[in-house]
């Protein structure tokens, strides 16, 4: 990993205006990145060449790997939160669905990425291991998506730890990806059986 250190007198980058946009821009595309290839594909020079910038600006903002890696965990963890955040936010403002398919349909908004990129998140997530800054920013950051969860829970009547229904469906969407099988009537039947 390559750290590039400024002097001392050079004022750390701005974290507003437009250097907070630019920098904002730079995490952006390496989160996409960790995302899409894992920790792997990320590096100064990748994410420079998706933003269309400097090599020299990525490395001016970032100073080293392990922060851009850091801050591109902590914008996955986030989104992953804000989608559950989003489901809780909706279930709350509503009577709560009573007919099973319903409660685990929420349930799976709620813990599973939108669309077709579960086997992208998944294999991303588990080349995360080896990328300690990665790894810090989701575990850091795995407290507001418990909670997120735990809420739609709760609205839902359902007394099970949000950890627990988040292993059960990621465990379900492993086996699912590994055998071929869809992610999300695996998943169904599996918290069919937890909840």
């Amino acid at each position: 990993m390559t750290t590039v250190s400024h002097p001392a007198s050079a004022a750390r980058p701005s974290t507003t205006g437009r250097g907070g946009r630019r920098r904002a821009e730079i995490a952006e595309a390496a989160a996409a990145i960790l995302r899409e290839e894992g920790p792997a594909g990320v590096s100064h020079r990748t994410v420079a060449r998706r933003v269309g910038c400097s090599l020299s600006l990525t490395t001016y903002y970032f100073e080293s790997l392990d922060e851009l890696l850091g801050e591109a965990g902590r914008i996955n963890i986030g989104l992953w939160a804000s989608r559950a955040e989003a489901v809780a936010e909706a279930v709350e403002g509503e009577p709560p669905p009573t007919d099973r398919d319903e409660i685990t349909a929420l349930i799976l908004r709620a813990c599973l990425p939108e669309g077709d990129a579960l086997l992208g998140h998944y294999l991303q997530l588990i080349a995360s291991a080896g990328a300690a800054p990665v790894t810090s920013a989701y575990r850091t950051g795995r407290d507001r998506l418990n909670g997120a969860v735990a809420r739609v829970l709760r609205r839902l009547e359902i007394d099970c730890p949000p950890e627990l229904v988040i292993a059960v469906v990621d465990g379900a969407a492993v086996t699912a990806l590994s055998e071929g099988r869809d992610v999300r009537r695996t998943a169904e039947r599996l918290l069919h059986h937890v909840l």
